[in-house]
């Protein structure tokens, strides 16, 4: 069998034209409707960063099982008082409800910015791990290593 250019065109089946005509309408919704999508914000939409704080010890007297957190800085948004909660849990994840915790606003801004303070007090002696949360999101803005109070 003698195999030729012309063979190939001879037996070469195409779409019918109604059929190409649908497949390209159907693409073309379809592109459409991911560009539409997209634009709205359905397919990029993203959460908002959550804020982070970052303390240092800035002192600590183990004979009233206080510490003193330095704020030395922040990312994200602005966090006015009354968006976090202050946590300080025992090693053993469970709340300390006796803690006793208070924020000195040094600028008095109404915010937390750095050179601000948060007093740690424990109600026993031990290690705890002092957080900070987002009160709409729950997502943590501070987490301490287990620290000794």
């Amino acid at each position: 069998m003698k195999f030729s250019y012309k063979t190939i065109i001879k037996n070469k089946r195409a779409v019918s034209a109604v059929i190409g005509v649908i497949l390209m309408v159907a693409i073309t919704i379809a592109v459409a409707a991911t560009v539409y999508y997209y634009v709205s914000g359905v397919i990029g939409e993203t959460e908002p960063d959550t804020s982070t704080i970052a303390l240092t010890i800035y002192s600590r007297d183990d004979s009233l099982n206080e510490t003193i957190w330095l704020v030395s800085g922040y990312s994200g948004e602005v966090i006015p008082e009354g968006s976090y909660e202050t946590i300080l849990l025992f090693h053993n994840g469970t709340v300390d409800s006796g803690a006793i915790i208070s924020k000195q606003d040094v600028m008095n801004q109404g915010y937390i910015n750095s050179g601000d303070t948060f007093k740690v007090r424990a109600s026993s002696d031990g290690n705890f791990v002092f957080l900070i949360t987002d009160k709409n999101t729950g997502s943590t803005m501070f987490r301490s290593v287990s620290t000794k109070y």
